[in-house]
């Protein structure tokens, strides 16, 4: 009997090319309680109901269907609030080389409480409120993480803070996006007029350049290129008055998004007029991905109003390489 659940929670928590998704109601973790890998890997379903209940969830709907969005705050209150930071993380699905889909293992060792420290620290850091936007599908938020780098997830994300505006009272954001959620800030950014900052560690801002380059890597290709949403192609609906301050954190050696696609968009922004600092950085972990934490710092000390000059020199105390 052990061995037979132990073989159904393998095949469970793992999914095969092509494989159809078996997505459950969605969970509400509180306090130190996981979240579910397996909402991760099939994708859960909410209500608007439901959605009440969920701590600061947002009912957002888009295209005809809705998900309950999470959020993960601190610093927030009753008074107006000019400045707020927005975190958007990167993927826990992974895939193998043959397309076999499964969740990070680290991502079941992630709770509410945790996210709710690390905003703590991230809204002590910047004297501003600061706010986990859980991606559609992982983290508490309900929909599907299969579904990442489509325009449905964007517009969600992007209801989604004008929710957080309304309830909050917010003025302007700073975004700072670590991989995929690089996209996501990325996205937003060519949308909203109400984003002052953005910074983009390790992003996936050219994303059908990265899938191409994955797709030759693996004996599976991808079958739905032309649904994902590129923020590299709508740099030029960027507001202009006033300029947003673009940052982007990169690793030469990034084995997860290739550098030279995320240099490709700094180029793009440069030839639209924009003026990015891009820091050349090394990550610590072994895949030369992990700038979260740097990504995090760079928008708080915006937020803060540092100068970019104050700002580089902070980010070049890390290891770090030279910018060409």
């Amino acid at each position: 009997m052990i061995a037979q659940a132990q073989s159904a929670l393998a095949q469970r928590l793992e999914l095969p090319a092509g494989a159809p998704t078996e997505p459950k109601d969605l969970a509400i973790p509180r306090g130190a309680e996981p979240f579910d890998p397996y909402e991760a890997l099939h994708g859960s379903r909410s209500s608007s109901a439901q959605c009440l209940t969920v701590p600061n969830g947002f009912w957002i709907e888009f295209d005809g269907k809705g998900d309950c969005i999470r959020a993960y705050a601190h610093g927030l209150s009753s008074a107006d609030h000019p400045v707020v930071l927005v975190y958007f993380s990167g993927d826990v699905l992974l895939k193998t080389r043959t397309a076999v889909r499964f969740v990070a293992p680290t991502y079941e060792r992630r709770s509410p409480d945790g996210l709710q420290r690390d905003m703590a620290r991230w809204s002590q850091e910047a004297g501003r409120p600061a706010i986990f936007l859980a991606r559609p599908g992982m983290f508490g938020s309900s929909g599907d993480h299969n579904a990442r780098r489509e325009f449905r997830e964007v517009m969600l994300m992007d209801r989604a803070l004008d929710a957080i505006k309304h309830r909050y009272r917010v003025s302007r954001f700073v975004l700072a996006g670590q991989s995929g959620g690089g996209q996501i800030a990325a996205a937003l950014l060519n949308r909203r007029h109400d984003i002052s900052a953005v910074a983009l560690s390790s992003a996936l801002v050219s994303v059908r350049e990265v899938t191409r380059y994955w797709d030759r890597r693996r004996t599976v290709q991808s079958t739905n290129i032309p649904a994902l949403h590129d923020p590299i192609d709508h740099v030029g609906r960027i507001a202009t008055h006033p300029k947003p301050q673009v940052i982007v954190l990169s690793d030469r050696e990034d084995r997860i998004v290739p550098y030279e696609s995320q240099l490709a968009y700094v180029r793009r922004l440069q030839a639209t007029g924009f003026e990015p600092l891009h820091v050349l950085m090394t990550a610590p972990d072994k895949t030369r991905h992990a700038l979260a934490r740097h990504g995090r710092r760079a928008a708080a000390m915006m937020a803060r109003g540092d100068s970019i000059a104050t700002i580089r020199a902070e980010l070049e105390k890390q290891p770090s390489q030279a910018d060409p």
